[in-house]
């Protein structure tokens, strides 16, 4: 692995396909790019992740992509939740995994963003968007 081929993947996958149209290969090809960006941070590869999300929760790798994150520059990863969170045209698969990714990286700069995410009309989101506004 390295990091133009992550990078290649992660580009293809804009994003994954739906839980129910995963492959095995897919989502672990997409597990270890993950590790690999968590053992080499990387701050250009924070948006590529952001938009990755498919419907589903990738098999269960999807709530990991937090530790890929958690690694990066908070700051970049602040503004990359914003610009995703504050496009409204932003697919619910996206919003709902960014959504709960904001709660990590609260700050003040998240509110607009999840306001929009208050509104969606996917129950999910709203919830995530509604328990994280609440706690801060």
């Amino acid at each position: 692995m390295n990091k133009q081929d992550a990078i290649t993947f992660l580009k293809k996958y804009q994003p994954l396909p739906d839980d129910e149209k995963l492959t095995e290969e897919i989502i672990n090809e997409y597990d270890e790019i993950r590790k690999f960006f968590i053992d080499n941070p990387d701050d250009d590869v924070i948006g590529l992740f952001l938009h990755s999300y498919g419907n589903g929760d990738g098999l269960g790798v999807y709530p990991l992509v937090e530790d890929v994150l958690l690694n990066c520059s908070k700051e970049k990863v602040i503004l990359s939740i914003k610009e995703v969170l504050e496009d409204i045209n932003t697919p619910n698969n996206v919003r709902y995994w960014v959504t709960q990714n904001a709660e990590l990286f609260f700050d003040d700069r998240l509110r607009k963003g999840l306001e929009i995410s208050l509104h969606s009309e996917n129950e999910d989101i709203r919830e995530a968007a509604t328990i994280i506004l609440d706690n801060y």
